[in-house]
């Protein structure tokens, strides 16, 4: 009878005096003969690599998936599948074949399987290659929705102290994450608020008079006019009120002449 690693998560491999003389297929799950489940080549594949770097890296990962409730969109799995493939990449020299694999161990681990200390206590990183990379995939993934949380900035300390990395250098990293994010917002409402322009090419004079102000008048009442407004076309409003499609479809271009107006005004006083 074979000795197969036992994890907290696995039930021990064992096996009758028939199991060892199948041919096993890669998707064969169970004998035959005593139904127990079997140790096949993608179950010994796991074994293998669930304590090793790469996979407690994946597991990293999905701790922080985890946090604040993320909820996990089409589109961020694509990003996290992403991360998956540069972890691939970067442990290929002593870890090749196991990309299918880290997806199983993301998976597992986000469903709770070993705490973050479990994680860190078997992690051993010597080279300040590894941990950059490290911490830059967990930003990766942090910054996906461009802000950084209380909770995940606590998690992410928690695991460079456990690891015995250098907080203060994560620190100077995710400052640099901070300012990209920053840049790459404000490059984003830029883009959005010129598209907008260019769509309506609403010039300053014109936006005052949208929002039946005057370029004198004080921001507070320029803020009155625009709620007013805003109450006044938005679609709930107007929408229980029974009003044909055609009225409902110009309220709602004159709601984005409003809000475009409002950004043009506060652009030109600095505000």
């Amino acid at each position: 009878m074979f000795s197969f690693v036992n994890f907290k998560f696995q039930k021990d491999y064992l096996t009758c005096k028939f199991c060892n003389n199948l041919n096993l297929e890669n998707d064969a799950k169970f004998c035959i003969y005593c139904g127990r489940e079997l140790n096949h080549p993608a179950k010994q594949r796991l074994d293998y690599i669930y304590d090793k770097n790469p996979a407690i890296v994946v597991a990293l990962l999905a701790k922080i998936s985890k946090v604040e409730g993320k909820v996990i969109t089409k589109d961020l799995s694509k990003f996290i599948s992403s991360l998956l493939d540069k972890i691939d990449i970067f442990y290929t020299k002593d870890y090749e074949g196991f990309r299918e694999t880290y997806a199983k161990i993301f998976i597992i681990e986000k469903n709770n399987s070993r705490s973050i200390n479990e994680l860190c206590s078997s992690m051993r990183i010597y080279r300040k290659e590894e941990a950059d990379f490290l911490i830059c995939l967990l930003l990766d993934l942090i910054y996906y929705d461009k802000k950084i949380t209380p909770a995940q900035n606590a998690l992410m300390e928690n695991i460079i102290i456990a690891l015995g990395l250098n907080l203060i250098a994560f620190r100077e990293i995710k400052l640099r994450y901070e300012q990209i994010s920053r840049f790459n917002q404000e490059n984003e409402r830029e883009n959005y608020q010129e598209q907008r322009r260019q769509e309506f090419d609403i010039s300053l004079e014109q936006a005052y008079e949208i929002l039946q102000s005057k370029e004198n008048d004080s921001f507070e009442s320029i803020k009155k006019n625009y709620r007013r407004l805003a109450k006044e076309y938005h679609y709930d409003s107007l929408h229980s009120k029974d009003l044909p499609p055609e009225l409902l479809k110009i309220a709602q271009e004159m709601m984005k002449k409003i809000n475009l107006a409002y950004e043009i005004i506060k652009e030109a006083r600095g505000i």
